[in-house]
């Protein structure tokens, strides 16, 4: 079965100009992230920004090199 995940929040942070969707697994409500989407992003495109920001966090992730203190 695919995996999916459900938005879970979608904060505006006025101060700093930026928004934020949180989004959970669907399988196991303790895997969460957090990504950026468009500042005052509406309700209507939530989905489709949270979407994108995940498929970069994770192409981002797919190479990045992970470093352990020596």
């Amino acid at each position: 079965m695919p995996k999916s995940m459900t938005i879970a929040a979608l904060t505006h942070d006025l101060v700093r100009k930026r928004s934020i969707v949180t989004v959970v697994w669907d399988d196991d409500a303790e895997k969460r992230v957090a990504v950026f989407v468009p500042f005052g992003c509406e309700l209507n495109a939530v989905r489709a920004e949270a979407e994108k920001a995940v498929r970069e966090l994770s192409s981002e992730l797919a190479t990045i090199a992970v470093d352990a203190p020596e």
